[in-house]
């Protein structure tokens, strides 16, 4: 887990505004749950340290200007965009790159979300699943599945969304 001594030490060095954060902020600042969060997704203790001050430093200077409803939701969304360009940047030299299958742990956890991204799509409505695959795996257009499935394009839109939204919600949980 991320230690205090880098939380501290990342919270401590942040330009916080010179009233009080809100209460809501100060939530924010003290999250456990946020930090959690980064530390499962980080190489090292450092790392998650480094991405949690980040997170807490944008969404701090983003609340000078603009009122934030959730600091923590968004301090997540930020946290997750770290994490993903951390990672679009880990892969630009493929020389280094290991094969997952070199990590066991991360093998089997790819394994299982794999199989549990396949159950969600099967127990799918029919057309939902139909749009889907035709959409995510074949690659066809909104308009020519709508025309193929005889449906509107806003339906496509629509089952396609709902099938992501199943998936995320499934993955979710399975956390």
């Amino acid at each position: 887990m991320i230690s205090d001594h880098h939380i501290n030490t990342a919270v401590s060095s942040l330009d916080m505004p010179e009233e009080n954060p809100s209460s809501s902020l100060q939530t924010l600042i003290n999250s456990k749950v946020l930090k959690q969060y980064l530390y499962r997704h980080s190489v090292n203790s450092e790392e998650a340290a480094d991405l949690y001050q980040e997170s807490i430093a944008r969404v701090l200077e983003q609340s000078k200007t603009t009122v934030i409803d959730n600091p923590l939701a968004y301090a997540f969304r930020v946290a997750r965009n770290l994490l993903s360009k951390r990672q679009l940047l880990d892969t630009d030299n493929i020389d280094e790159q290991q094969c997952y299958r070199q990590n066991p742990e991360l093998h089997l956890e790819t394994q299982q979300r794999i199989e549990l991204i396949a159950q969600v799509i099967n127990a799918m409505p029919v057309q939902r699943r139909r749009v889907f695959e035709m959409r995510r795996i074949e690659g066809q257009s909104r308009q020519a599945i709508a025309s193929s499935l005889n449906i509107s394009a806003e339906a496509v839109t629509k089952h396609i969304s709902r099938a992501m939204a199943d998936i995320q919600l499934h993955l979710d949980k399975s956390r």
